[in-house]
């Protein structure tokens, strides 16, 4: 719990960072912000908490090797394989809810931030940014004024970039102000004295128009709703569809539970240190070895996305490598181990 209580604090602290900036900048309101970390740190609990029960068996069981508590426990008749499935049926609690979170958590979650971000349009307010600096509103869009008359609420010399798929528009005004519908409450940028260019990447003809007066809707620079994105997508819409970006999503929730079990038998083999030395000495090896597995889990993932692994394996032979790691790293007898040692006798039979 205190590790993963430090690790939820960092976590948090990032997110809120990055998000504090768009809130000072009048993107996002303080509420936003508290919600949106909130989300961020559901997300992140398909990752933390196997970290942290991993990091947690390794130093647990180090220190238990260094203060000869081990030694005390098999001397009374307690060996490896009673802690192997203390940690097993620890780590498979854990799993659970850890599949849970990845399977129905995770996909609750995104819906809720895609929403948030779409809404956020509304948030963006002229009277709180400052001359001579860029906003990005949204993923497609950003506003830039030279000046700006906080009290009138409006901005002169002013530029606005929005970016689409087969074309990029640039608006640039010699005034700008902020207007709201109070009917629907639905906010815009009205320009006054500009022009408008259109510069299409597929036809190569691109368009000037000169106006006097043009409004910017803001809601329609946000990100597509919820449902284009698979993230946000429920696993029942996931297991019927069979683009690879979807079975790649599908297989990472699905293995979340599986790597929590894995990645807490690891850290037994890997807690092995000898007595009256640092509790810490593996645990810099600990780390890497996670991250070594949790990469190549993101790499598979993008294999799958672009068709670069078929679906079967798909992400599940980083599964079967991890798996294969700890029956061979375990301090009890299993086949692996024995088949591994039959190979090496054969072997030096052979050169002898």
């Amino acid at each position: 719990m205190a590790i993963c209580s430090v690790l939820i604090i960092i976590f948090a602290g990032y997110s809120a960072v990055r998000l504090l900036n768009d809130a000072i900048n009048g993107l996002l309101s303080g509420e936003m912000v508290v919600t949106l970390v909130a989300l961020k740190v559901l997300i992140a609990l398909e990752v933390l908490l196997p970290v942290t029960l991993y990091l947690a068996v390794v130093l647990s069981l180090s220190r238990m090797y260094t203060d000869y508590e081990i030694t005390a426990l098999q001397a009374s008749g307690i060996g490896q394989r009673r802690v192997i499935i203390s940690v097993f049926f620890l780590a498979l609690v854990l799993g659970l809810v850890v599949n849970q979170l990845s399977l129905h958590g995770r996909p609750w979650a995104y819906e809720k931030i895609y929403d948030l971000e779409t809404r956020g349009a509304n948030e963006f307010d002229i009277a709180k940014v400052e001359a001579g600096r860029f906003y990005e509103m949204g993923n497609d869009l950003v506003f830039f004024a030279e000046e700006l008359d906080q009290a009138k609420n409006k901005a002169s010399n002013v530029w606005v970039w929005q970016t689409g798929p087969d074309n990029r528009k640039v608006t640039t005004a010699k005034s700008a102000r902020q207007i709201t519908d109070s009917a629907k409450g639905q906010k815009a940028i009205v320009f006054q004295e500009g022009y408008h260019y259109t510069l299409n990447l597929r036809a190569g003809s691109d368009h000037l128009m000169q106006f006097q007066e043009n409004t910017l809707q803001l809601t329609s620079t946000r990100v597509p709703p919820a449902k284009y994105r698979r993230k946000a997508a429920t696993t029942e819409h996931l297991s019927q569809s069979e683009l690879p970006a979807d079975i790649a999503e599908l297989q990472w929730r699905r293995s979340t539970g599986i790597s929590t079990i894995l990645m807490a038998l690891l850290a037994i083999p890997l807690s092995r240190v000898a007595p009256r030395s640092s509790k810490y000495g593996k645990v810099t090896a600990a780390i890497v070895l996670f991250f070594v597995f949790y990469n190549l889990s993101l790499i598979a993932k993008t294999w799958v996305e672009k068709r670069m692994v078929a679906p079967m394996p798909g992400i599940w032979w980083v599964t079967s490598l991890h798996a294969a790691l700890v029956l061979y790293l375990l301090p009890i007898q299993n086949p692996l181990r024995r088949i591994i040692s039959k190979r090496r006798a054969q072997t030096s039979g052979g050169a002898g």
